[in-house]
């Protein structure tokens, strides 16, 4: 009589589906974050520029694990950390709940006639919810509220500091992960934030005090 083993489903790479990772394992991903600005700063012109996104996870136990995130444009930065805690409502379905913090700056100089820097801190309250379309294929939803607890900017000698904790906003955010080329597995998203500000047109100093729509389509390689 032939003994049946019960194999399990291997877990398949993700960096944005709420599935925890193993204890003291790493998750990583590279790939390109593209922000567009919107019309009520720039009016006709249309930025886009794109920065580099590096993610970085790693397991604590079973279902809570801790998140790192790198976003680049070199004379701006932004590093997002934070903790999720997920768990499987079934086969097919997830979810997470997580807090992110995150620290941005920028440093813009031309010369003798522009000198500006600016840096600050938000927090990311989020929940996320899976749901595995096949055995390779998963989508991710996400939501967020976007709180400012500090804000300092500064062009030559003035400068300006804000200190009032407070909601800028709220974003959302839609995910597909799945093969791309042999083994190789690739994150295609959108997201999109309704916020008094955002870190990376800083530089621009809008001159009113409401949110604004900011779409924005990042795309990584799960390494």
């Amino acid at each position: 009589m032939q003994r049946r083993e019960k194999r399990e489903k291997p877990e398949q790479p993700c960096i944005y589906f709420p599935q925890a990772p193993q204890p003291g394992e790493w998750r990583r991903s590279v790939g390109l974050v593209f922000t567009a600005t919107p019309p009520e700063i720039t009016e006709e012109v249309r930025v886009s520029v794109p920065a580099i996104d590096l993610n970085l996870q790693r397991g604590l136990t079973k279902n809570l694990y801790v998140v790192g995130r790198l976003q680049t444009q070199f004379i701006q930065n932004s590093l997002n950390l934070g903790l999720r805690y997920a768990m499987p409502l079934s086969e097919k379905w997830f979810v997470s709940a997580g807090y992110d913090i995150n620290g941005w700056m920028g440093v813009l100089k031309i010369r003798d006639v522009f000198d500006a820097q600016a840096y600050g801190v938000s927090n990311y309250p989020n929940v996320s919810v899976g749901y595995r379309l096949t055995r390779t294929l998963q989508l991710m939803a996400r939501t967020e509220a976007i709180f400012d607890f500090y804000y300092h900017s500064q062009v030559g000698s003035l400068s300006v500091d804000y200190h009032r904790p407070q909601l800028s906003g709220v974003a959302f955010a839609f995910a597909l992960e799945q093969p791309f080329y042999k083994k190789q597995h690739v994150t295609l998203g959108i997201r999109a934030a309704y916020s008094r500000f955002n870190w990376q047109f800083w530089s621009l100093y809008e001159t009113f005090d409401r949110p604004l729509f900011y779409p924005q389509l990042f795309f990584g390689f799960i390494l």
